[in-house]
């Protein structure tokens, strides 16, 4: 799909590297404090752990939590937009309907884990007439 990439391999890398110690956990647990309240208040709850508690709760033998603290938040970004360039968007009719107005933007998904503050790009791909049929929004 044109103009769309996904950050699932770079988060692997990354959780691998915290797993062998080489990236110390202070390093990805490190959300900021807009973030965290973002996805505390908006943002969409996932069907997956956070990769950081669970590496955690592996080493000290801890059932897994059974709650959902992962939420992911989308930020749209564009010149087009003017005073809510990076502003955040709530869900994907909202996206649909930025894609119609404007020409061109770029949507940015980040996951935030609300209990150690880990935070991943998970997703960017571009909306807009401009780039109309290169990604679904909906």
């Amino acid at each position: 799909m044109q103009g769309f990439t996904d950050y699932r391999m770079a988060k692997r890398a990354l959780v691998r590297q915290v797993t062998h110690g080489t990236v110390p956990v202070r390093d990805v647990c490190d959300a900021h404090p807009e973030l965290l309240r973002a996805a505390r208040n908006i943002g969409t709850v996932v069907d997956r752990s956070c990769p950081i508690c669970d590496l955690a709760d592996e080493r000290a033998a801890v059932p897994a939590d059974d709650s959902a603290p992962v939420r992911t938040v989308t930020y749209v970004f564009g010149d087009d937009l003017r005073r809510p360039s990076g502003a955040v968007v709530w869900d994907r009719a909202e996206l649909a309907d930025l894609a119609v107005r404007y020409r061109s933007l770029v949507a940015y998904t980040v996951e935030c884990c609300l209990v150690c503050g880990w935070n991943h790009l998970v997703e960017s791909y571009l909306l807009g007439r401009a780039h109309a049929g290169s990604v679904d929004a909906g």
